[in-house]
């Protein structure tokens, strides 16, 4: 039970402080109409307060329950109570100085010592006494008496489905090292139990990780990691493909018996041109060693953005930039075995979205022109060569990496398109200034920031003036295939196609304020949509939200968000009636846990890991 005194330590939010004492003082009187509109006013938007206000109305209640059927005392507690303590009073002498524990003791009323032993005595045992039936009957049909226990009563969990991936995040271990853990949920407490269990974890699979990742992701078969070390300086420069040890290493019979420890599965995917173009940096070995059984995949280059797997797992896609902040970011991909990363791309303006299937989504930036909103994509006369841009490139005299100290806002808009890892093409979408998209895994629906981008330096963009959207999304049914070219190339789709490609138009703001950085991710059945907003670029903690989703219909869902402004880092994972993320070091007087948001059809409940260090969600 949740009393309505009790406040987080260490908040140094003091709208929830005030929101704490108006729900307090409104359960005593009403409250004046000014603070009664900015208490309705801030509940709407926080969550954490919305749940404590309703869990102070029902503590009311329950406690005002206690008028209409008083406790009824054994009729013997009064006698033993009152001779209990007048034997005890006659067994303990007066001590000298009449200040003493004893003196106070025989000198305060008996009697109204044992009406507050009482009290308390009856209310705890009330309280704490659990709903059983009167009695039970053994096999031998003698009625017993069922002896209640002392255990508090709990609301029944809310079983969610158990088919959901486990939660994976690695965290550090007590020794100083890194481990991976996965945790399999199932239920989760609903949002009237105050204090849940911790959430129950597999055996940890340690991973040798030499300093705190920066970035990370791990493989659909939770065999690999691909971090990007960091240090107290930042980004080392150099992206690792590192094993992950079986949950059990036990010797059995098979090739995946025991801890991975010479690398990656070797698949045989269509690798990419090994061919470097002149101005990529280099992705050779670097001088410093890399540990046996990992491969170092990337040097010389620091992540932008999030990296991921392809869906069947033959494929990891991201966006670098020189570490030396020499220019932008362009695309890579990893063919999972390939010894090395390669860049598909040399615009250095090219930012890795998603995968949608086993397709690449990725935005680039177009400074002359906003495209054509004709319906039809963008369009290029012939296939770019291998130290080109992809398409639809400024001319040489408008490119402002030429001169980066450009005084005033550089506004870029954005370009984005569909890339075949497998044929190294790609096709623009048909709407112009769609800037990140994720799409469902039906292809029915997606979210992006529609506007445009800016850039102080013309080498790093963030967002403009626009809003985040979500639309639904059109396959470009009767479309054909992209011929398959040698190098990376954006075709501009057949002169007749029975749809356009992208978002349809239909375009729904779903999270209001300022933005100045998001990331989104659908669940499988694309019913929920999770968006994580931060006020400014480069921020680490953010505000999580997640949004109910008519993916038919492309709209949001008629049902109430079950999750708004909650503080979590950026990374967070999604899945079917399932939702993680990192709490902030410092919420509630605490240090980071992984938290879980479960749901089953209109039921949702929450559970959290023991807190931790270093906390990164993988999966």
């Amino acid at each position: 039970m949740t009393l309505p005194f009790r406040r987080r330590h260490h908040d140094s939010e003091s709208g929830h402080d005030r929101a704490r004492t108006l729900m307090s003082d409104e359960l005593l009187a009403p409250i004046g109409e000014d603070d009664e509109a900015w208490l309705a006013r801030h509940v709407d938007m926080c969550a954490e307060c919305r749940r404590d206000r309703l869990d102070y109305g029902e503590n009311r209640e329950v406690l005002r329950s206690l008028r209409e059927s008083p406790p009824e005392p054994p009729r013997d507690l009064w006698a033993r109570t009152s001779a209990a303590l007048d034997r005890e009073a006659r067994q303990r002498p007066a001590a000298a100085g009449g200040g003493s524990r004893q003196g106070l003791w025989r000198g305060f009323p008996l009697g109204a010592a044992a009406g507050v032993v009482v009290l308390l005595v009856v209310l705890g045992s009330r309280l704490m006494q659990p709903l059983a039936p009167p009695s039970a009957t053994t096999p031998g049909n003698s009625a017993v008496a069922v002896v209640p226990t002392s255990r508090a009563i709990e609301p029944t969990p809310i079983t969610i489905d158990t088919n959901t991936e486990p939660v994976g995040f690695v965290r550090t271990a007590s020794d100083g090292s890194f481990e991976v853990v996965f945790s399999n949920v199932d239920e989760v407490c609903p949002s009237s139990v105050p204090e849940c269990p911790p959430i129950d974890e597999e055996p940890a699979r340690p991973v040798q990780l030499a300093s705190k990742p920066s970035k990370m992701t791990i493989s659909p078969h939770a065999d690999q990691l691909v971090v990007e070390p960091g240090d107290a300086l930042g980004p080392s420069g150099r992206i690792l493909v590192v094993p992950v040890p079986d949950a059990t290493p036990a010797a059995t019979e098979g090739p995946s018996a025991g801890p991975v420890t010479s690398g990656p599965p070797t698949v045989e995917p269509s690798a990419p041109a090994s061919t470097e173009p002149s101005d990529q940096p280099s992705l050779g070995p670097t001088p410093e060693p890399t540990p046996e059984g990992q491969i170092e995949i990337a040097s010389g280059v620091t992540i932008v953005g999030d990296l991921a797997y392809s869906e069947d797992g033959k494929w990891l896609a991201f966006s670098a930039r020189p570490i030396d902040g020499s220019a932008g970011p362009d695309l890579y991909l990893w063919a999972v075995g390939s010894p090395s990363a390669t860049a598909v791309t040399s615009d250095h303006r090219t930012y890795f979205s998603a995968w949608l299937g086993n397709q690449v989504l990725a935005s680039r930036v177009v400074l002359d022109a906003v495209p054509a909103a004709s319906g039809e994509p963008a369009t290029s006369d012939e296939p770019a060569a291998s130290d080109q841009p992809l398409a639809s490139e400024p001319a040489a005299s408008t490119d402002v990496e030429a001169s980066p100290a450009t005084p005033a806002p550089i506004v870029g808009h954005p370009v984005s398109f569909l890339f075949d890892p497998a044929s190294l093409t790609g096709t623009d979408l048909s709407r112009p200034d769609v800037w990140l998209p994720v799409v469902d895994a039906g292809g029915r629906v997606a979210a992006y920031w529609s506007g445009t981008v800016r850039s102080s330096d013309g080498l790093s963009w963030t967002l403009d003036a626009g809003q985040l959207v979500l639309d639904a999304w059109s396959t470009g049914a009767g479309t054909p295939a992209a011929e398959s070219t040698a190098e990376p190339a954006v075709t501009s789709g057949p002169e007749e196609t029975s749809a356009p490609l992208g978002p349809t138009g239909a375009a729904t703001p779903i999270v209001a304020g300022q933005t100045g950085a998001f990331r989104a991710r659908f669940d499988h059945q694309g019913t929920r949509l999770a968006v994580w907003v931060a006020e400014q670029a480069g921020d680490q903690v953010g505000r999580l939200h997640l949004l109910v989703v008519d993916p038919e219909a492309g709209t949001l869902g008629t049902t109430p968000s079950p999750l708004q402004e909650e503080p979590a880092l950026a990374a967070f994972s999604i899945d079917d009636n399932r939702l993680a993320w990192v709490t902030p070091a410092g919420q509630d007087g605490q240090q980071s846990a992984v938290k879980i948001l479960g749901w089953s059809d209109s039921e949702f409940g929450e559970i959290q890991t023991r807190p931790g260090e270093d906390l990164y969600i993988v999966r």
